[in-house]
């Protein structure tokens, strides 16, 4: 079927802001590979330093005969001893360990992103799973968190001038597409419809509320996991539609595709997606 197909094509910019939004633990990382790199040095250095004064007090205590007959013998001069500053090079290697734990940090999450099966981003999310976008909802922000701001600057980056849209009016554009989508079905006259995914029910309460409230014509459910819970699953048969809320970063699309299949056997009329 079209639209059910795998999309194993990785998204750069998507990759991008995945590891942007992880940036304490990028600096967290930087910072101890560099105190690591930088005491490692600092304490190889001060222990070169040590052998090289030995090797100049050795050299300094050499009777003054014996270095002539060195000479003499055709033996090759020392060569100068140069005493480093370990402060110097352990703030260089410092440096190093600070580029080299955002590299590695940034591999790891690039690894992650690519191997935890988790709905990452809503681009090209009908051409993966066949169900259209009606609504992208932004988490709600309960506490403010030390330098909010980078992550509120990242934030209107990625999404663009939808980023001030304030999140009850994305929930009042979903409601408003979710409407659009019952009431373009004319062979069959949607009056009940079940709100469903695979999260957490808490997370969408306000979703499902905000939704009940907007599209007053049409019977919500309460939000259910039919997924898991056979019974769910069950009163799916009772419903005309459904409605998936999906949650980013949590979401597994394995499930998604599972949930939508179940739909279908039923012949259960499928709405669309809310991405939370």
């Amino acid at each position: 079927m079209e639209g059910s197909r795998e999309v194993y094509e990785i998204n750069l910019i998507d990759l991008m802001f995945y590891c942007l939004k992880r940036w304490r633990w990028i600096v967290i990382c930087m910072v101890l590979f560099a105190i690591v790199a930088g005491v490692y040095k600092y304490q190889a250095t001060i222990t070169d330093n040590q052998a090289k004064e030995e090797e100049l007090l050795r050299r300094s205590r050499q009777p003054v005969a014996e270095q002539v007959e060195g000479e003499a013998g055709g033996e090759a001069e020392s060569e100068p001893i140069v005493i480093e500053d370990p402060v110097s090079s352990a703030v260089s290697f410092a440096v190093v360990g600070m580029i080299g734990g955002a590299c590695l940090v940034c591999i790891i999450f690039c690894m992650r992103y690519v191997m935890s099966g988790k709905l990452q981003s809503e681009s090209r999310f009908q051409e993966k799973f066949g169900m259209p976008v009606l609504g992208v909802v932004r988490k709600s922000e309960i506490k403010k968190k030390v330098f909010g701001f980078i992550d509120r600057w990242i934030r209107r980056l990625e999404e663009g001038p939808y980023a001030k849209i304030p999140r009850k009016e994305q929930i009042k554009i979903a409601a408003v597409n979710v409407q659009a989508a019952i009431h373009k079905n004319s062979e069959k006259k949607i009056k009940r419809v079940m709100l469903a995914g695979t999260i957490a029910g808490d997370d969408v309460m306000e979703i499902c509320e905000e939704l009940a409230e907007e599209v007053g014509e049409v019977t919500f459910s309460p939000y259910r996991q039919i997924v898991f819970h056979a019974a769910a699953l069950k009163k799916l048969e009772y419903y005309e539609g459904v409605l998936f809320i999906e949650k980013r970063g949590e979401s597994c699309e394995r499930l998604i595709r599972q949930e939508k299949e179940l739909a279908n056997d039923r012949s259960i009329k499928v709405l669309g997606v809310i991405l939370y």
